[in-house]
């Protein structure tokens, strides 16, 4: 069965705001700025200190991270 992400309540600030999804731990940034007077909106995933690249395939699947012994 596949899981859906559970976000939290995003953290704001000036040029991005950030959402961890409560099941998995992966972190949605959404990224907003300002280049020639063109507003410019993106999405990364980060998992830790590693971005997740996922392409045009939307957001990474849910998965759990499990505790190791």
């Amino acid at each position: 069965m596949t899981q859906h992400h559970r976000w939290s309540e995003p953290l704001r600030s000036e040029h991005k705001s950030e959402r961890e999804c409560t099941t998995c731990g992966l972190i949605k940034v959404t990224r907003h700025e300002n280049e020639g007077g063109q507003d410019l909106h993106w999405t990364e995933f980060w998992r830790g200190l590693d971005r997740i690249e996922c392409g045009d395939d939307g957001t990474p699947a849910c998965e759990p991270v499990g505790v190791e012994a």
